[in-house]
């Protein structure tokens, strides 16, 4: 399994037979095996998630399937499959979960060739300083809520937000996240550039028991060949 860090909150995982292409919007992308299924997840709508431009990719790519959460106003095609929060589909040999974003859209739950992988679109624990008390506990429970749902399921591959403009609350959803699931290998993402946050992070007592099992995602275009 090959992962790509594109940009952003933007992964591609290359599989043997099938290529997952996660919330692009921007950035080079690799150059897919034409031979390959390719699908295009997006969570969302916000424009640091969702461009138009994925549906570029239909000039060179044939075998192209978009699932896309149906808050995104696009017409509806052959290609193209609108899901929507906590559900369960069936595409070609690949099961689609969802789980409800605690910002907009879903987050992905997606099992394929004996692998399950988890892309959190803009689900995290959005703890802002300067808010009220009563909106940050809002907040916390909608997470905790959702991530109860996936409580010790086990995922081969895990892309989570580690958000800068949090400040101090940065660590908030990882750690919910990676102490309520059985996850090999977390990717951080939607650093908003900021990739120290990983060591930071790593460095922390909070992170001890599951800092060996994230991934330091510090610069765009980086390749991870994960046997």
């Amino acid at each position: 399994m090959k992962i790509t860090y594109i940009h952003h909150s933007s992964f591609c995982v290359e599989l043997e037979k099938n290529i997952l292409l996660f919330d692009y919007f921007e950035g080079d992308l690799p150059k897919f095996d034409k031979n390959k299924k390719l699908y295009v997840f997006v969570s969302h709508n916000h424009s640091d998630h969702f461009s138009p431009v994925v549906f570029d990719l239909r000039a060179n790519y044939k075998n192209i399937k978009y699932i896309l959460s149906d808050d995104i106003k696009v017409k509806k095609e052959e290609d193209i499959y609108f899901v929507k929060e906590n559900e369960t589909v069936y595409l070609d040999e690949m099961k689609i979960e969802t789980l409800k974003s605690t910002d907009l859209g879903v987050a992905f739950i997606i099992t394929v060739e004996g692998k399950t992988i988890y892309h959190a679109g803009d689900l995290n624990w959005w703890h802002w300083e300067g808010e009220i008390d009563s909106e940050n506990k809002k907040m916390e429970k909608m997470y905790k809520h959702e991530i109860e749902k996936i409580k010790d399921r086990y995922f081969d591959i895990a892309f989570v937000p580690l958000d800068s403009r949090q400040g101090k609350y940065f660590y908030l959803g990882f750690d919910e996240f990676m102490r309520n699931t059985n996850t090999k290998l977390a990717f951080p993402m939607h650093c908003c550039g900021d990739y120290s946050l990983v060591d930071k992070l790593s460095k922390m007592e909070e992170s001890k028991d599951y800092k060996d099992r994230i991934i330091h995602v510090n610069e765009i275009n980086r390749e991870f060949d994960i046997k």
